[in-house]
């Protein structure tokens, strides 16, 4: 099998918009783990530290932080390095790309910092 040819823009931009939209589908999955069981009226995120999922969910949401962020500059490099060549016949896919790159760049910070000030663990009887 052979590889793309990245010296190629096109495959530069086509790949920075497939990139793009992996980092906004991982970035909608950061927002359900991180708002899940969101409590208005007290404006906190209740998860339980010790027994199912909860217990990992801390972690969850650190590297889904790390995966969005690497996606995002992954798309935004190739998108801004393709963007406005001559010979690069695709130049919405360029944009596109950086643009998704950016989004998830901006978001997924304040995702993990909304995690890190709102989430509380629940208190469990002891037995």
């Amino acid at each position: 099998m052979k590889l793309p040819n990245f010296r190629l823009y096109e495959t530069q931009a086509t790949t920075a918009l497939l990139v793009g939209v992996l980092c906004l589908i991982s970035l909608i999955g950061l927002s359900l783990v991180v708002f899940h069981n969101y409590d208005h009226s007290s404006g906190t995120i209740a998860y339980n530290d010790q027994a199912g999922v909860g217990q990992y969910r801390n972690t969850m949401v650190m590297a889904g932080t790390a995966v969005t962020v690497g996606l995002g500059l992954l798309a935004g490099a190739l998108g801004f390095s393709s963007l406005g060549q001559k010979r690069n016949t695709k130049n919405s896919r360029s944009a596109l790309g950086l643009i998704c790159g950016a989004v998830a760049i901006a978001l997924s910070p304040v995702l993990f910092v909304a995690w890190r000030k709102m989430a509380e663990a629940i208190i469990q009887k002891a037995t």
